[in-house]
C-alpha cells in the first residue's frame, strides 16, 4: 500500500493566518475573486492527498531549525508552499507560504 493514510488534517494558527492573507491579498489587492477561488479549490485537492499520502514527501531537514522537527512541503498552484508535520495519524499544517519565502 503506497501512503499510510488515512489522515486528520489540521491547521495551526499560523496557517490559518496565512489562508486569511493570502485570500486578502488576492481580492481586495488584485481584485481577483475568481484567481482566490482557484487557488482555494487547488488547495482542497493538496489537503486531500495529504489525507492520504502524507508520508511520501520527504522530510525537509534544512527547515527544521525554523519550523521544527520533521517538517515536510509540497507545492500548490504555481508558487505556493504547504509546510507540515505527521504526528501519528494527524497532520498538522504549519504554514502556507510563497515558494520564494522560503530561507534555508
Amino acid at each position: 500500500m503506497i501512503g499510510g493514510g488515512p489522515y486528520i488534517v489540521e491547521f495551526k494558527q499560523s496557517a490559518e493566518s496565512d489562508l486569511i492573507e493570502l485570500e486578502k491579498f488576492i481580492v481586495e489587492d488584485c481584485y481577483a475573486p475568481l484567481t482566490a477561488k482557484r487557488k482555494f479549490a487547488d488547495l482542497d485537492k493538496r489537503l486531500d492527498w495529504l489525507e492520504k499520502y502524507a508520508e511520501l514527501p520527504a522530510i525537509d531537514f534544512n527547515l527544521s531549525y525554523q519550523y521544527g522537527l520533521l517538517v515536510r512541503t509540497i507545492p500548490f498552484g504555481k508558487k505556493m508552499t504547504i509546510l507540515y508535520t505527521v504526528e501519528g495519524e494527524k497532520v498538522y499544517i504549519l504554514r502556507i507560504m510563497p515558494q520564494s519565502m522560503i530561507v534555508f
